[in-house]
């Protein structure tokens, strides 16, 4: 199997700047492992690790230091992931016209994924038919016991983006998780939902939506405190009230099945209504029953609108291909429960891997939407609204004024795109490989127009009923009787040797465009990663 290690090294660190050098290079490791095995099994992982002629207990604890490693700034990671989902979220549902609050709206998936006998508790993007993860959490289903950087090391979305420069006798101190003990599994929830909004950029409205296993009144009132929104469906069984009967003969209060008497194919939304028997939570209610579905939605929520409370909560819909791509499908090709791991920690450590290599794997799916023939151009004019949205927080110009010392070495050149002539294949790069010890220069980094040969926005969702659209010509080699998810794309691109340049290439743009979050370090930290090992994927 052809996976590139220095592409998806250069990846993490795009991602993780603040990290070391020997960090960076055993997550790349562990990634590149969990995509070449498709298990959690740290002994299959250990396989993957170099140096195969060291006994198999050596690489194992060469693994246990990224595990167990308490110095990880876990938290410059969701920052970039959360920049991502700037770029490539899905275009935004807009408040109101006579809302109060005109910002954009961000649907935060929350959802929950087992790995007996622990869970992971992640919060999702919306990208195309996929969700992408921002932020994420694993506890122990019965000790709840999660992990959690402490809160006093949390980033917030106003504060300065690069971090100051390490100091002699001034040592940072990293948001690195510690497994910590909580009353119950709702703390563990509102936990997450607090470190979500933390990251949040205030030039955006940011939205939980859940499924019936998170609605508790005291999660309604939980958001409503913060002013924070909310669209979490409940159960059947739910006790609710209405200020005065729907229709003659109908209960004003009771469960809401029997107060709203919902038909199949119908609509009721109720904007004054009280969730609970005895806390009485004041919510809006919408009731929606599709034609051909068992059962009828009721969704709780503080949206102004009936329309935009089902807009957001059908973006959830695509939370559960992302699932299948984590747990069974793409990434992890075993059930996620097939491992002996007994650490909190070591789970964490791992799923946040994971997240990496799925974002390694979308990105490259995307770029292969652009760059292969009848793709998906990055250069639409449908803009995402998460990419318009600017936070006003964030005045980091994109490109900054600050010189920094050149290297000695010669700039590589852009490889161009790919052929698209009937006399060429059209999966072959016609450009040289680089000749210098990097991939990128200064002035690359200071090109605007990479920003232009990055991954393409998702592809159209493909309904699960109905035709199929026809597949392009490049993609039949990967599949027959359907489209593939970008995810899954990603992953058949990486294992195609004549296909290396896209994921090459998505690795250039994302350090251009992750360049502003980039610390300003000294002279010679500068030179150093830039001889070195800085941005290195040739």
């Amino acid at each position: 199997m052809f996976l590139p290690y220095s592409d998806l090294r250069a990846f993490v660190q795009s991602l993780t700047p603040t990290w070391g050098k020997h960090q960076h290079e055993i997550l790349a490791r562990v990634a590149l492992g969990l995509i070449a095995r498709g298990n959690l099994k740290l002994t299959e992982i250990a396989r993957e690790l170099p140096r195969p002629d060291q006994p198999l207990h050596g690489r194992l604890k060469r693994l246990g230091r990224l595990l167990d490693n308490p110095r990880l700034d876990e938290a410059a990671l969701f920052v970039r992931w959360f920049r991502l989902s700037y770029r490539f979220g899905e275009d935004l549902p807009q408040s109101a016209s006579d809302s109060v609050d005109q910002r954009p709206i961000l649907p935060m998936l929350l959802d929950t994924v087992y790995f007996e006998p622990f869970a992971l508790l992640v919060s999702t993007v919306a990208c195309g038919s996929r969700g992408l993860p921002i932020a994420l959490t694993t506890y122990h289903r019965r000790d709840l016991c999660a992990c959690f950087p402490p809160v006093a090391t949390w980033p917030r979305a106003c504060d300065q983006v690069i971090p100051p420069r390490p100091r002699r006798g001034r040592k940072r101190q990293p948001a690195s998780a510690v497994p910590t003990e909580f009353a119950s599994q709702n703390q563990i929830e509102e936990h997450l939902i607090d470190y979500t909004f933390a990251l949040l950029s205030p030039a955006l409205r940011g939205t939980t939506v859940a499924d019936a296993g998170f609605a508790r009144a005291s999660l309604f009132r939980y958001h409503q405190a913060r002013k924070w929104d909310f669209a979490i469906r409940f159960d059947a069984q739910t006790h609710i009230r209405l200020p005065e009967p729907l229709a003659p003969g109908l209960p004003v209060q009771g469960p809401p099945g029997q107060v709203l008497a919902l038909q199949p194919g119908q609509r009721i939304w109720c904007p004054i209504a009280w969730y609970g028997k005895e806390e009485q939570v004041p919510i809006s209610l919408l009731a929606l029953w599709d034609v051909g579905y068992e059962k009828p939605w009721y969704i709780a929520t503080s949206l102004e609108t009936a329309d935009l409370t089902e807009t957001v909560y059908r973006w959830r819909m695509r939370l559960e291909c992302a699932n299948r791509d984590e747990k069974t499908g793409a990434i992890l090709r075993e059930s996620g429960d097939q491992h002996a791991l007994t650490s909190v920690l070591h789970l964490h450590r791992l799923l946040l891997t994971l997240g990496c290599a799925e974002w390694f794997l979308a990105l490259t799916g995307l770029q292969a939407w652009q760059d292969l023939p009848d793709g998906q151009p990055a250069t639409s004019s449908a803009v995402p609204a998460l990419a318009r949205a600017r936070p006003h927080c964030e005045t980091t110009p994109l490109w900054p004024a600050y010189q920094l010392p050149s290297p000695d070495e010669s700039a590589s050149s852009e490889p161009t795109c790919p052929p698209t002539d009937a006399t060429k294949r059209p999966w072959t790069d016609p450009s040289p490989r680089p000749t210098a010890d990097r991939a990128l220069s200064l002035g690359d980094l200071n090109n605007p127009d990479r920003l232009l040969s990055g991954p393409g926005f998702a592809p159209p969702i493909v309904a699960h009923r109905g035709a199929r659209p026809k597949l392009p010509t490049w993609m039949k080699r990967f599949a027959a009787r359907g489209p593939l998810s970008y995810v899954r794309l990603g992953l058949e691109v990486l294992r195609s040797p004549d296909l290396g340049w896209v994921a090459r290439r998505m690795v250039r743009w994302l350090a251009a465009y992750l360049w502003p979050l980039t610390p300003l370090w000294r002279p010679w930290q500068l030179r150093y990663r830039f001889r070195r090992w800085w941005l290195d994927s040739s």
